[in-house]
């Protein structure tokens, strides 16, 4: 049986990719439609990093979305500890910018 840490880190974390789905645009909806549904279905089944994988795949083919969209993918990759992805996440908020952008994960 999972602990309540871990269980409140997969809530924390499954939030921040419904979150990111929620900004997706209307053009990633029939865009990338088959990422979005590969999402749900990791998402269903607990597995986390394969559902950030498919919103990363819908924000790159999409080319229409909002830098919120990497933000959240960024918070969610923190929070499962992948610290490699959050830091691309990152560099690639830092360029977009043009101001140094580190993400943190709430308290």
């Amino acid at each position: 049986m999972a602990s309540d840490d871990l269980l409140n880190s997969w809530k924390r974390t499954e939030g921040f990719l419904l979150d990111a789905r929620t900004h997706l645009s209307e053009a990633a909806e029939g865009i990338c439609a088959d990422e979005i549904q590969d999402f749900l279905g990791y998402l269903e089944h607990n597995e986390l990093e394969l559902a950030l994988d498919a919103l990363e795949d819908a924000f790159n083919k999409s080319e229409f979305e909002s830098w919120r969209v990497l933000e959240l993918l960024a918070l969610a990759a923190a929070s499962m500890g992948l610290t490699d992805r959050q830091e691309k996440y990152d560099r690639t908020l830092t360029k977009a910018r043009g101001w140094n952008y580190k993400t943190v994960l709430p308290s």
